[in-house]
């Protein structure tokens, strides 16, 4: 499958951009889950491929850190993806 690749550290409030997040911090969530992001996916409706073994290049040598990644079809662009995702999550939480 060809899409749009998504890690759990694009969404992760704990890291600077620098370090790979890619959503600013008032949308970014608390240490997200490689499950809370392929349910916020099945939620959304996309067709994505997980990869759970996979680890985020900057993340190398980080054990604490989350592995795995999606790959996601191209339905919306690769931001309003993100934010879709940490909008499911958030509702999932118990949050707004």
């Amino acid at each position: 499958m060809k899409g749009y690749i998504i890690w759990p550290s694009y969404l992760d409030k704990g890291l600077s951009k620098k370090n790979g997040r890619k959503l600013p911090k008032n949308l970014s969530l608390d240490h997200p889950k490689y499950d809370e992001i392929k349910k916020a996916l099945e939620s959304i409706g996309l067709n994505y491929e997980g990869e759970k073994s996979s680890r985020y290049p900057k993340d190398q040598g980080h054990d604490e850190r989350i592995s795995g990644r999606f790959i996601v079809e191209k339905k919306y662009s690769k931001n309003e993806i993100l934010k879709k995702i940490s909008k499911e999550i958030r509702k999932s939480r118990g949050g707004a």
